[in-house]
Formats: structure tokens, sequence, C-alpha cells
């Protein structure tokens, strides 16, 4: 009893020579300080002092570039993408002439003007961009399902990460059907889905290609409403997403 006294005295000693308090029971954490959070990018398209006014749009896009104020956020749409992705502006564009249509670009416009709105977050935070389906483990990635495709991985990524994380634009849940017209594995089942019109609450596909580029879509000139698009052939390598042959004529007015 004494040894317990003594110990509890010497305890107590002890805390008062170090400036100590007693230890308080276990409590709720202390509240955690606001997070230094990124720094505010500037808008591209409002004047910063000291700098001349932002250049206004040269055409109006309805491609990726759609939502372009002012001819400086085009760049910055466009530097976005290559991120994305993870390549080089030469993935998409013709570096003899950035003007130029090119497969590449027609299918960055057809994903931006049909495919996403098409889809619809199943959360529902924000907007759909080519970052929540190309950024693969934090990294950019050109080629979701590999190229040449694994058709074992395309069936995992589309049931895992398509139908998991989005759902059609009107409120209703993916099924293979809605773009694919029958389930895998039926003899109806259609793989090519790229440039067409296979897309939920299509009711009826018009035609196996999209249609001309018309003037003002990234990737068109005011010339080019007559112009064809190649097509490509649809395979289990998924060349059709990404086919170099597929090269067309036209003017493209981003950079």
């Amino acid at each position: 009893m004494m040894r317990m006294l003594g110990f509890a005295m010497l305890t107590a000693v002890a805390a008062a020579a170090c400036g100590g308090a007693p230890i308080p029971a276990d409590g709720p954490p202390a509240a955690e300080g606001p997070r230094p959070g990124r720094a505010k990018l500037a808008d591209d398209c409002v004047q910063q002092p000291g700098k001349p006014p932002p250049k206004p749009l040269r055409t109006q896009y309805r491609g990726v570039a759609a939502k372009a104020r002012c001819d400086r956020e085009v760049y910055t749409i466009m530097g976005g993408l290559t991120h994305f992705l993870g390549v080089k502006c030469a993935h998409c564009h013709d570096e003899s002439d950035y003007t130029k249509m090119t497969h590449e670009k027609h299918v960055a416009n057809w994903m931006a003007r049909e495919l996403i709105p098409s889809l619809a977050r199943k959360d529902g935070k924000g907007e759909i961009w080519c970052n929540d389906c190309h950024v693969v483990n934090g990294k950019g990635t050109a080629k979701i399902l590999n190229a040449p495709r694994d058709r074992s991985w395309a069936v995992e990524w589309m049931t895992v990460h398509l139908v998991g994380k989005f759902q059609a634009a009107d409120g209703k849940r993916l099924r293979c059907r809605d773009c694919h017209g029958a389930k895998l594995g039926d003899p109806e089942f259609r793989r090519k889905i790229i440039l067409t019109d296979h897309l939920p609450g299509k009711r009826e596909s018009r035609h196996e290609h999209q249609e001309p580029a018309k003037a003002g879509e990234d990737g068109a000139g005011a010339a080019d409403d007559e112009r064809e698009i190649p097509q490509t052939n649809d395979d289990d390598e998924g060349e059709h997403e990404g086919d170099r042959r597929g090269k067309g004529r036209g003017r493209d007015r981003t950079r």
C-alpha cells in the first residue's frame, strides 16, 4: 500500500516538474483545420490585369471544344485531352497541317457530341468528361480496352466500370442491348459502336456511319459539308477506335 502511494506521489511530482497536466480521458479528436486546396486558376476568358483581352473564338465549335468561350480556352481544353488520354497532339492532329481532319479527331468529336450526352453519372456528381473513362489507375490511357483489344478485359471493363459507374441520360440503367442491340453472345450482338448511332436513348440507327462534319465542328471548315468520312473495319482488336487509315479531308480550326 505504501509503495503504491509513494509511486503515485512520485508521478505527481514528476508531472508538476515537467509542467505537465493530468492526461484527460479519451474524447473526440480535435477538429482539423482547413486543408490547403489547389490554387484557383485564372479564367481563360476573363481579362487579367496588365494583359491583353482574350481573343474571341474564331468559330463556334460543336465537338470537344463546344464549351469554349474564347480562343485561349480551346487550347486549355485540348491540353486537358492530351493529359487525360496520355498522348501528344500528334495522336489526333496531322502536324504538317493542324487544320486537317483525321479519323482520331472525328472519333473525339463523336464522343463529345454523341456518346457523352447519352450517359450520366450514377452519383450525379458533375458532368462526364474524358478522364471518367480514359484515366486508368491514375494514368491517361487512349486505348482503355488495350491494343490489340483484350476481349475478356473489354467485357470486364464494360460490366464493372461502364455499367457500374454510369447510367443512361434518361436515368435508366445501362444494358448491353442499349448499344450492342442484343446480349453478349447473341447472333444479333453488334460490336461496332464508335461513330454510329447505337447509343442509349437512340431509338433507331440512321446510318452505320456518322454524318460528315459540318462547318464549325471541331475538325471541319466551311467547305466540308459534302466530304465523306472513311470507315474502318470493326474487329476484336478495336482498330476502329484509332485506325490511322481513316483519314478524311477537311479543315480543323482547333490546335
